[in-house]
Formats: C-alpha cells, structure tokens, sequence
C-alpha cells in the first residue's frame, strides 16, 4: 500500500493527466471528427450538385437530338405523305439516314441515331441499321415501363443487339399532323462514354467511388462501377417490376441535398444524393468513409502518442518536485511528535512558500497558545457560573416589577387618579408583552397590542392630538413575528417627525399584507409627520432601536428581510418592515420567565 505523500503525489498526478488526456483526446477527436465530417460531407455533397447540374448540358444536348429530329420540317412533310411509290420511301428513306447521320456528327455525346417506323413495311428491303420497324423497338422489354405511355423517356443501360455494344438511350415518339404516333427516334449514346461524362464530372484524378443516375421518376439509369466491386450498392437500391429497372430503396427515394453514414459488414460508407438539377435528375455518390479519413483517424493517433511521451516524460520531473515539496512536512510532523509527549516549546523553521510558511507560523503560535487556553477556559467557566445566577435574577425581578405596578395602579384608584391607572395598566401590559417569558417571536396581534398600548400612553402624555389606525387582516394576526418590531418606529414618529410643527395633528397607520407569492408578511408604519432629510440613512440614525430591529431580523428571519425606510409621495415617513409567515412558534426556548 502507497502512504508516502511523494509517490502518492506522483502517482495521482500520472493518473490524473493520463485521465485528463485521455478526456480531452477522445473528446478533441470526436469533436474534430464530426466537424471534419460535417464539412467534408458538405464540401462532397456540393460538389456532387455542381456535377449533377453540369450533367445537365450533357442530358439536354442529348434530348435536344432527338426533339431537333422529331419536328424537323423534311421529317414532318415525311410522315403527313400517306401514299408513296418504292421510289420515294427509297429517296424518304435516304434522306431521314442523312438527317439522323448530320445530327450524330454534331453531338460529340451521340454515338447512333435510329428511327424506329412502320412507314416501309411494304418495302421491307428498305429497312437497315438507320431505319428499323416499330417491332424492333415496342417488342423490347423496357418499351412499356419507359416509353409505351409518354413522348419521350430514357431507356436505362441495355445491350442494342445489333451494334452488341451497352447503350443509354433518349427515345422520342413521332407525330403527324392527325396527333398519330407514326414512328419513334432512339439517341444511342455508349454506357461507357456516358459513365466517363459522369466521372469527369465529379472533378477527382482518380474515382474509385460509385456514382448512380436518377431521373426524373427516380428510376436508376447508369452506374459507374459493378454491384461485385462495391456490394453496398445492393443495399440501396431495390428492383421493381420484375426487375425491368431498379430505384433506391423507399428509406432514400424521396431525399434530396442529403448526406449520411451507412454501415455495410462493420465498414462505413458515406452516401450523398444532389439536389435535382435543372432536369430534375439526381446524383447519388458511396464513398467509403475509411479512405475518406484517413489523415483525420492518424492526426488522433498522433496527439495520443505525443500525450503519452509527455506523461513518461514528466514522471521523474514529478518525482523531484514531490520530494522537495513534502520536504517542511517531514519537519513538521517530527514537531508534532514532541508536542504530543508535552514539549510545547518545539519551534518550526521559517519557509518561504507561502502555505508551508502559514502552516509554520500556526504551529508556534499553536505551542504559545496552549496556556493560554487553558487559562481562557477556566476563565470561560467562571463566567459562564456569573451568567447563570444573573438568568436567576431575571426570572424574579418581572414578578417584582409587576407587583409593583400593580400596587401603583390600586394606589392611584384609591385617589381618583384613573388617569394614572390607566397609564400604569398599559405600562404594565407592555412590559408583559415585552418579556413575553422569555420567547423571542409572539403573535402578531400581541406585537399590535405592545405598539397600541406605547400608542395610549403617549395620548397622555403629549399636548398634540395622535390619530392612530390599524389597517391588519385578522387572518394575519395570529402569525408570529419578532417582538418589538413596531413600537421603536412609532417612537421615531412620535419623537422626530412632529417636532418642528407643534400643532400639526399626528397620524400614525400600521398596515399589514401578504407580500411576495404569499411566502412573507410585510408591515408598514407610515406618519404625515416632516419626512427625513435629504441622503438620510440608516447611518444617520442616533438611537440603538432601528438597529436593534434590524439586527434581531437578519439573526431569526435571515438575511433575505429587513427593514426599508423612506418618505413617501404624500409627505412623512414610510417604515416596511418584512418578516417570513410562522403559523407555529419558531423558537421553543425561554430566556426566562415572565410570570
């Protein structure tokens, strides 16, 4: 088992940095991973849709072949003449060859053009590679899902048996005049050289990365590489209809500028579909993600191996710095020792870090200090034995007190002197209220007797006249508060706000709401008296009973409450005085007894 602090500093510290790296590694990584990913999708995704849409000038050179034929004025006029001799539908036939010939030379894309008609099936000897019967052509098994039932379409890669060569072909139908299907031109273009525009495309010195033609019916109409090379391919896409053509799967029929991870036996792949471009056909490219980041997987290796040589490196760096830390702790703890066995005049060195210098500096003054707190305790003890007797006086000087009182009254009824009595009554009932037995919270409707009955005892004693009103809900009253939170700031009122104004009529409210979300009481003692002066605050105050409230409500209620004061719009003084709600008595101790 480790105890020696230095090894244990070390090997905490290789732990703690190996953790840490590897933390941070696996999350720089993955964090640089998905980033690298996010953007190299999005960089491979646009350039798939600039070569989707460059594609289209490819499409539409081939479309334009077949549509520059289809209405050509000597094909029209040839196909509206019903009756013709062998020696016209020879000289029609020659002139329709050297039409689709001239077109063939002028579209590089082109590699054959083929009319498809049954105009010479009386003249059967006039048919040959250019010109072929319908039958050629509507007997074919990809006639009735591509062309049957449009004007024209593309027909996917195919074997055209008379060239034996693989073809992609645009395929027009011919109308008369009368709207009648009169014969079909087929646009041959070589699989292989329209694969190559495909590639060429796509902007890569070398591709070896698969790339398959949608069009507009999301049908698959050429492929660059074979399902053998990349198996994946069958995973995507789904024949249909007895297998005439293929498509993708439903999962990614529908999507357009997409891009996410596939996995294909443990290994992924990224597939990218383009938007539709102009001709409303799509480009879909799997890449094998492998290749794809390589220098990204190698750049985490990198900081992985670095971070590991740095860890080996610091070890012996750790070590000797440990030992010549832990060094002053070695001394400390050999002090301590004799402390223990009574020697409390062991000093420690002087040490110029700033915590072992601290700690040194404690330990001298902890050995100094030992008498001295012996003698502080028995002091303690001394005084602690004082306080208890004088707590036994104050529990017989209120039963005193209020005898006394008690007797002055009686005395002062004895002589007609009710006025007195009433005095002396309320003295006495604000005196109980006051010491309360003891208790530091009492009903709210106890803490609004105390300040009615200071309230009575000051209409005897002052000339002015003092209108007192008491605006409370009875729902509050019997919630506890502090005591004496009231009758110090009717004491301001009476004593600071009236004294420049001598028959001024004093009113003095107490009024009580729920404040907050009903979860404290708020109490506001407002006077019509002359207002406090300018940048008063609390500061300013001469006396100790403001403080003295402020005080015992931050001790029992908390910081959150205390006492706010200002003059008010209409003149005097507002006092608002915020209490937490306790339905129950928060403090069960007695300070002493009332009784």
């Amino acid at each position: 088992m480790i105890r020696k602090l230095k090894t244990m500093m070390v090997v905490c510290f290789v732990f703690v940095n190996a953790l840490f790296l590897a933390g941070v590694s696996y999350s720089s990584y993955q964090y640089f991973f998905n980033f690298t990913s996010e953007e190299i999708s999005e960089a491979k995704l646009t350039l798939l849709n600039e070569s989707a849409n460059k594609l289209s000038g490819v499409i539409q050179n081939i479309r334009e072949a077949g549509t520059f034929i289809a209405i050509d004025r000597t094909v029209v006029d040839i196909f509206n003449n019903t009756d013709i001799s062998p020696y016209e539908a020879l000289v029609e036939r020659n002139e329709l060859k050297n039409l689709v010939n001239n077109v063939a030379s002028l579209k590089q894309e082109v590699y054959s053009v083929e009319i498809y008609t049954d105009r010479y099936q009386d003249h059967a000897y006039l048919y040959d590679f250019n010109v072929q019967p319908e039958s050629n052509l509507t007997e074919k098994a990809w006639f009735e899902p591509f062309i049957k039932n449009v004007d024209n379409g593309w027909v996917p890669k195919h074997t055209d048996e008379l060239l034996d060569r693989e073809m992609i072909s645009y395929v027009h139908r011919i109308l008369n005049q009368r709207s009648e299907t009169v014969g079909y031109i087929k646009v041959n273009v070589l699989a292989e050289n329209f694969l190559e525009y495909l590639v060429d495309m796509d902007l890569y010195d070398e591709i070896n990365e698969p790339f398959i033609l949608l069009n507009t019916g999301g049908r698959i109409i050429a492929e660059t590489h074979s399902r053998e090379e990349f198996p994946i391919l069958h995973d995507i896409t789904v024949p249909v209809e007895e297998e005439i053509y293929e498509r993708l799967i439903p999962e990614y029929d529908e999507l357009t500028d997409h891009h996410q991870l596939i996995k294909k036996d443990n290994e992924y792949y990224l597939l990218l579909i383009s938007q539709p471009n102009y001709e409303q056909w799509r480009l879909v490219q799997v890449i094998p993600v492998d290749d794809l980041y390589a220098e990204t997987k190698e750049l985490g290796i990198n900081v992985l191996v670095i971070g590991l040589i740095a860890i080996l490196l610091s070890i012996p760096i750790v070590y000797g710095l440990g030992k010549w830390i832990t060094k002053p702790i070695s001394h400390m703890v050999k002090a301590m020792r004799k402390v223990e066995k009574g020697q409390f005049d062991v000093q420690v060195k002087r040490h110029y870090v700033e915590e072992y210098d601290i700690l040194g500096k404690n330990f001298n003054q902890m050995t100094n200090e030992l008498s001295e707190l012996l003698e502080k305790l028995e002091k303690e003890n001394t005084n602690r034995r004082e306080a208890e007797m004088r707590a036994l006086q104050s529990q017989i000087m209120p039963h005193f007190l209020y005898n006394t009182l008690d007797m002055i009254k009686w005395k002062s009824l004895d002589h007609d002197a009710e006025d007195v009595g009433d005095m002396v009554n309320k003295l006495s009932k604000m005196l109980r209220i006051g010491l309360s037995g003891g208790l530091k919270f009492i009903r709210l409707r106890d803490e609004l007797d105390h300040a009615k009955c200071y309230i009575d005892i000051q209409k005897q004693r002052q000339p002015e006249t003092i209108d007192y009103k008491v605006r409370v809900p009875a729902s509050m009253k019997d919630y506890y508060v502090p005591k004496i939170i009231l009758q110090p700031f009717i004491e301001n009122s009476i004593k600071h706000g009236y004294h420049n104004v001598e028959s001024q009529k004093m009113e003095i409210t107490v009024h009580g709401e729920m404040c907050g979300k009903n979860d404290c009481i708020k109490l506001t003692v407002k006077d019509n008296g002359t207002g406090l002066p300018d940048n008063w605050s609390f500061s300013d105050a001469k006396g100790i009973g403001i403080q003295n409230v402020r005080e015992r409500i931050s001790m029992y209620c908390g910081e959150q409450f205390d006492v706010t004061i200002y003059n008010h719009e209409k003149g005097g003084v507002m006092v608002e005085i915020r209490v937490p709600i306790f339905e129950e008595q928060p403090f069960t101790e007695l300070e002493g007894s009332g009784e």
